[in-house]
């Protein structure tokens, strides 16, 4: 079917008055750049919490302090019930980061040369892949040179690394066959990247989708990830599967079929940002009230799947009240959001990277609190560096290349 679709329909996205679709006029909103930045920052406070903290998803409304850690287990109560609990939500941050990626792609589809499926993966493989192998390679070597042995009290830090460096878990990390399990081992982050190279080998179909039937996209993607959030519905299904590793893969695909609402979600604000505009426009008890629900909904501590529908609808609120509020441009557009929007993505992968490193080499040194500013000091180092050396050559080189590739035949690129 999808064969057929690629040899024999012009899928193009119009956009515009006539076509009766509206998207935010800017071609690129440098703020949602510094939105991403922040949620990478996030994600990162949120795995320096996992190191030293009760955990953070559940803490405490499933799970109790853990033995020993006195009055941090106190102030990671405070924070939990207080709005701080925001700057450790690593889960919402990887919803917006779904919502923004749904929002980007359908902005860089408006060029039509882009559409070609071709072209739109060469360049998507190369923004994504080549980055992800360098750490993946990067921490099999280090994993490899540090040989690290289980640190008592350090639960979180000893799923990581926890499995020998063979051939077969260095393939199965490159071949991103599953989001769990040994082959997620060497650098965990590496689960939302799974998620993304598969849903963007259909995304250009499943724009026009959205563009054209909203209402229908929107209900399919929610009925979708309602059903597929019963574990009692997914556990039936993957019993059908050989237990073991088809299982995980098996599974992992129900996980990505869930994230297609969050890319829905990016399409619509690209394409029909000014309707949710018009609802914020000259309202500003409600503009007020929508931020603190878009806060609220992202501050929801991840104890069940399902809550993540929090996580969807709070990036979609949130993401549309920075492009409309003059206020959130202002701050977004400072150096320093702009810089962390620029070198989020390789701050993303290599972060946990350098953590686990250096915990399982300065555990008994050095006290947790020096190791995590050298953490953070070396990250957000590394960021930069990877960002000039490897993300920005190897999108560059897929933006080469996908000129080369000749458009499929009967697809319009003017």
């Amino acid at each position: 079917m999808i064969a057929g679709a690629l040899t024999n329909t012009s899928i193009r996205l119009r956009f515009g008055p006539a076509s009766g679709d509206e998207v935010v006029t800017a071609v690129r909103a440098s703020e949602l750049d510094s939105v991403r930045g922040i949620a990478a920052f996030i994600v990162v406070l949120h795995h320096f919490w996992e190191t030293v903290l009760p955990d953070q998803n559940t803490f405490p409304f499933l799970g109790n302090p853990i033995a020993g850690t006195g009055w941090l287990s106190d102030v990671a109560l405070w924070i939990s019930l207080s709005p701080l609990r925001l700057i450790f939500s690593g889960h919402a941050a990887v919803g917006v980061f779904f919502v923004l990626s749904g929002f980007a792609l359908t902005k860089a589809l408006e060029n039509p040369a882009n559409a070609d499926f071709g072209r739109f993966m060469i360049r998507r493989f190369f923004r994504i892949y080549p980055p992800f192998a360098f750490v993946i390679l990067a921490a099999a070597a280090l994993c490899l040179l540090i040989q690290p042995q289980p640190i008592p009290g350090r639960d979180w830090i000893n799923l990581s690394w926890a499995h020998p460096v063979t051939l077969d878990l260095l393939v199965g990390h490159l071949a991103m066959i599953t989001t769990a399990g040994e082959y997620n081992s060497l650098n965990s982050p590496m689960w939302t990247l799974v998620h993304e190279l598969r849903i963007s080998l259909v995304f250009v179909f499943l724009a026009p989708l959205v563009i054209a039937y909203p209402r229908a996209a929107c209900v399919t993607a929610l009925g979708t990830f309602a059903l597929l959030s019963i574990r009692h519905f997914t556990s039936a299904l993957a019993g059908v599967v050989p237990e073991g590793l088809a299982r995980d893969v098996f599974l992992s695909f129900v996980q990505t079929s869930r994230y297609v609402l969050f890319f829905v979600f990016g399409i619509l604000i690209a394409s029909k940002y000014s309707w949710f505009a018009r609802q914020l426009d000259g309202r500003p008890q409600l503009t007020r009230a929508a931020w603190l629900i878009a806060f609220g909904l992202l501050a929801v501590p991840y104890t069940k799947g399902y809550l993540e529908l929090c996580y969807a609808f709070g990036a979609l609120m949130l993401i549309v009240l920075c492009l409309h509020s003059a206020n959130a441009r202002r701050w977004l557009n400072k150096p320093l959001f702009l810089w962390l929007g620029k070198v989020s993505y390789s701050l993303y992968l290599s972060h946990q990277v350098v953590l686990i490193a250096l915990v399982y080499t300065l555990h008994d040194k050095v006290p947790i609190v020096v190791i995590m500013a050298l953490v953070l000091a070396i990250s957000l180092c590394l960021a930069e560096l990877m960002n000039r050396t490897i993300e920005l050559p190897s999108s560059e080189l897929g933006k080469r290349l996908s000129r080369s590739v000749s458009p499929l035949p009967g697809r319009a690129t003017s």
